[in-house]
């Protein structure tokens, strides 16, 4: 592979992991006889799946830089919502054998803030973490792609098979308590009444997906176009389960506030997905 090849590989393998936490996807990427040097992490590739599959379903990996030399490369990233007060900064070194990830060296750093920032320089992306952990756009710059899916992350790993989650906790981690959801201009339910629709979906279709496919931020606020697919198993909004899935889209529009999620409107086609249902 190029240098270009194998650092695309190494991104979507570092993707597939720790933030699709897909693990057959993953054993594709990762050898078997996988050598792990980390100080935080049990040895082997098991080890490595294990420890991820231990942490909450909020944890995302952002990539800075990604730096390539033959069949070893180094990555300059940020881990969030581990479940610890703060985000980790971490350099990985990775090696490749055979077209797969053969071993690993790392270094991790809680991520500063303003205040203790000697260099006045944030050690990730644009924008200083907050006392809290979480980073915010400086006052008056737009919000980064990579802000926009950390922030939104929660809210859409609810979304996909809800009836195995902790929808609640997820919402909570994702959106601020006086959360609205616009379903008309006028019209809205709170963070908890969304819950409840969350949970009732996933009962209704339990392989429900909700998959990002593309999303835009401007200033403050954040466009996401999704996917929605999923079988329904029960009656669903008036239509009985004939066994058919639907494939429609949806537009949602965020406003954040603090780093988390103030408000949304939103549209899905839901008319396309009960005729496709219907069919």
């Amino acid at each position: 592979m190029s240098a270009e090849d194998t650092k695309a590989f190494v991104l979507k393998a570092f993707d597939t992991l720790f933030n699709k936490r897909d693990y057959a996807k993953a054993a594709e990427f990762w050898s078997d006889s996988y050598i792990q040097h980390s100080a935080h992490i049990p040895p082997g590739r098991d080890g490595l799946f294990n420890l991820i599959r231990a942490l909450p379903d909020t944890l995302r990996y952002e990539n800075a830089r990604i730096m390539a030399d033959g069949d070893t490369l180094m990555l300059h990233g940020r881990f969030t919502g581990h479940g610890r007060p703060r985000s980790w900064i971490a350099l990985d070194v990775v090696r490749m054998e055979g077209g797969r990830l053969q071993e690993h060296w790392d270094v991790l750093q809680g991520e500063a803030t303003e205040k203790e920032s000697q260099s006045g320089l944030p050690m990730f992306g644009t924008s200083f973490a907050k006392p809290d952990g979480k980073t915010t756009p400086a006052s008056g710059a737009s919000l980064t792609i990579e802000e926009a899916r950390r922030i939104t992350a929660p809210l859409y790993e609810a979304l996909n098979e809800p009836a195995k989650k902790d929808v609640s906790a997820l919402l909570a981690a994702a959106a601020h308590s006086d959360y609205r959801s616009h379903h008309t201009n006028e019209e809205w339910l709170s963070r908890d009444q969304l819950s409840d629709v969350f949970k009732g979906m996933g009962s209704t279709i339990p392989d429900l997906r909700w998959e990002i496919k593309d999303i835009q931020t401007f200033g403050d606020q954040i466009v996401v176009r999704g996917r929605a697919t999923g079988i329904p198993t029960g009656e669903f909004w008036g239509a009985k389960p004939t066994g058919k899935g639907f494939d429609t889209m949806a537009i949602d529009v965020f406003t954040v506030r603090d780093g988390k999620l103030a408000s949304a409107y939103h549209v899905e086609n839901w008319m396309t997905a009960l005729q496709q249902i219907g069919k």
